[in-house]
């Protein structure tokens, strides 16, 4: 190329270069936020796998009494179907699960007829607990964990945290903010359990 030609082409070719540059920086940004938002949800699995008993552990019954006077036992041989939810009244992401659970303990409901108990265990601020579950609705009971002997005894170190018993064994466990998936999947471990349960019996 002669001093001519590259003094009519030369800024064309530094502007073909730089774009290609430009889009190769794009390309790799975009390949690193992507590796970027896929290390941050398997340090949110693991962060949230070790909080809570695992699925097939058999907590021990305990009884406690509700807000209302209630008195209710926990998981045990005799527990039933049961569903738990461990709650903070001063938890953003509980206040921003209440929709969820409130259609969870609707999913419960069935002409009358309850599919599943449904249980919410408070933790701290204890005294704001009562004017919690009224204000938002919550027509099922409520323990204020005082004491901490379930928060204790279920290992619920983050709120929200869900837990599901089939006959006094946990089946499913949610922790993180609620959505509506995961209504979906809360009630459905119950069917999958039964599956199970079916599948393993023998044949009449």
């Amino acid at each position: 190329m002669d001093a001519s030609a590259l003094r009519k082409y030369g800024p064309l070719a530094l502007i073909v270069v730089l774009a290609a540059l430009m889009t190769a920086l794009a390309v790799q940004n975009r390949q690193l936020r992507q590796q970027q938002a896929l290390l941050v949800t398997k340090v949110e699995q693991l962060s949230k796998a070790v909080h809570g008993l695992p699925e097939g552990a058999e907590p021990e019954a305990l009884t406690a009494t509700a807000i209302n006077g209630e008195s209710l036992t926990l998981a045990g041989s005799r527990s039933g179907r049961q569903v738990l939810y461990f709650f903070s009244p001063s938890c953003k992401f509980c206040l921003a699960s209440v929709p969820q659970i409130q259609a969870l303990d609707a999913a419960g409901r069935n002409n009358g007829h309850r599919a599943f108990e449904m249980v919410a265990v408070s933790l701290p601020p204890h005294d704001a607990a009562p004017d919690y579950a009224s204000q938002h609705g919550f027509a099922f009971p409520v323990i204020n964990d005082v004491d901490a002997r379930i928060t204790q005894r279920y290992s619920a170190t983050l709120v929200p945290m869900v837990v599901v018993i089939d006959d006094g064994k946990i089946i499913y466990r949610h922790v993180g903010q609620l959505k509506d998936s995961s209504v979906n999947a809360i009630t459905g471990a119950f069917v999958v359990r039964a599956g199970r349960k079916a599948a393993a019996s023998p044949a009449g």
